[in-house]
């Protein structure tokens, strides 16, 4: 291999291994959030399920 290809193998692991770590810290950072005493676990429940727009109730609104 010359001296180009070597260069550009380098080049690419350095950047593997580089994004590797930082996704490997991010997961980290993340499941020391998750594990942090204020950590709120929140459920949300659909909205649509409740609202009844039907368009008779929207004119009788309107008037």
């Amino acid at each position: 291999m010359n001296y180009k290809t070597k260069s550009l193998v380098y080049f690419i692991c350095f950047v593997a291994a580089s994004t590797l770590y930082y996704v490997v810290d991010q997961h980290d950072e993340f499941q020391d959030h998750l594990n942090s005493k204020t950590y709120v676990d929140t459920q949300f429940e659909d909205a649509d399920d409740y609202i009844d727009d039907s368009k008779e109730d929207l004119d009788q609104e309107l008037k």
